[in-house]
């Protein structure tokens, strides 16, 4: 079975793919419309979508889309997430200026943005955001990303797990026709 999801591999929501549903072929989309309507079209055969973080509250997007999507519900699972602070190849935490990633990742690190005083700007995916840092290196940028997304794009952790709190963990539902 081919497994929508939202991002790049190395993102979150691929990683719960792999996790919750070793038997399917992971499948990404730049948007979480997409992820559904190839679901409706028959392209893939479900989706895999977070619907809340512990941290950041309900993901909005989604759960908007999905009351319109006609898909039913046929699993939900807790994934913990660990984020981490990556940086180029050289790159040294001081000198971060800006942070990128997912808002979500965003809401959920807080207390690094502020206790670093980064600038921070939004990217459409965590993993998306690492892969342009790998191809465009920038000592004063870095992104909110998982360790997979680091270790892909060959890129250095400057700080690990740096969310607000351990325990943080987002929902995902598995989405059918």
């Amino acid at each position: 079975m081919r497994l929508a999801y939202q991002g790049e591999p190395g993102a979150f929501s691929h990683e719960a793919c792999l996790r919750f549903a070793p038997e399917a072929e992971p499948v990404g989309f730049d948007s979480f419309d997409e992820a559904v309507e190839t679901v409706r079209n028959g392209g893939c055969g479900a989706a895999m979508l977070p619907v809340e973080n512990s941290l950041a509250g309900p993901v909005h997007p989604v759960l908007r889309l999905l009351a319109d999507a006609g898909l039913r519900e046929t699993g939900r699972f807790a994934l913990p997430i660990r984020i981490m602070l990556i940086g180029s190849p050289g790159a040294v935490i001081d000198g971060v200026r800006v942070v990128a990633s997912h808002p979500v990742a965003l809401l959920q690190c807080r207390q690094l943005i502020a206790e670093l005083g980064l600038e921070t700007e939004t990217a459409f995916d965590t993993a998306g955001a690492a892969r342009l840092l790998a191809e465009a290196p920038e000592p004063k940028r870095a992104v909110l990303a998982s360790r997979v997304a680091a270790e892909r794009h060959a890129l250095p952790v400057l700080r690990a797990d740096v969310q607000d709190r351990a325990s943080n963990h987002t929902t995902f539902v598995l989405m059918r026709p």
